[in-house]
């Protein structure tokens, strides 16, 4: 009895576990785009961090010198922008 309650208990820590990782802290940032990748999916900031833009996003309309504010999250290695908007001065 003790070893199948032992037994459920971790099997409900290990099923919490991927809930919990997949949580990820949004965080924004402000730059200017020194170059966009369409076949990629990317934006690169003039500061040469890049960032893969989330299914969904439109990138199509971004030029080389625009000002943008980017919401990002970091998962599994990437960093992908939830969203891209022109930056408010």
């Amino acid at each position: 009895m003790m070893r199948a309650l032992g037994a459920l208990a971790a099997l409900g820590i290990l099923g919490a576990a991927p809930a919990a990782l997949a949580t990820d802290t949004t965080y924004r940032t402000s730059g200017t785009i020194r170059s966009v990748d369409l076949l990629q999916h990317v934006v690169t900031l003039e500061n040469g961090s890049t960032y893969k833009a989330a299914r969904g996003v439109n990138i199509k309309g971004l030029k080389a010198g625009e000002k943008v504010t980017l919401t990002y999250s970091g998962f599994g290695g990437t960093i992908e922008a939830s969203a891209i908007a022109p930056a408010v001065d």
